[in-house]
């Protein structure tokens, strides 16, 4: 059966991958594939049409500006606090 990688997400998006099984890793449906470099492979199973669920263009922002922005801000402040905690001495040495 072919399927088609729907995942936005998934390094193979787009790609048209031949599944031969299903197989369950960790609580989680997987199909056995073959690659595009033709060797065996898993991926799960929701990141596939195999449900065949109409395929719909990716429109996925990991990331905006405003959004880079307080993760910048968030990681400045953490990196603050880090100094902080970390210059206090140490009691008995």
């Amino acid at each position: 059966m072919q399927v088609q990688v729907v995942a936005a997400t998934h390094p193979l998006f787009g790609q048209s991958l031949h599944a031969s099984a299903f197989k369950r890793w960790n609580g989680v449906l997987h199909l056995v594939v073959t690659l595009p470099d033709g060797s065996p492979g898993t991926i799960p199973a929701v990141a596939t049409s195999v449900w065949d669920e109409p395929v719909r263009p990716a429109t996925v922002v990991v990331l905006d500006l405003d959004g880079l922005r307080e993760l910048r801000r968030r990681v400045e402040v953490l990196a603050v606090t880090r100094v902080k905690c970390c210059a206090r001495p140490r009691k008995g040495k």
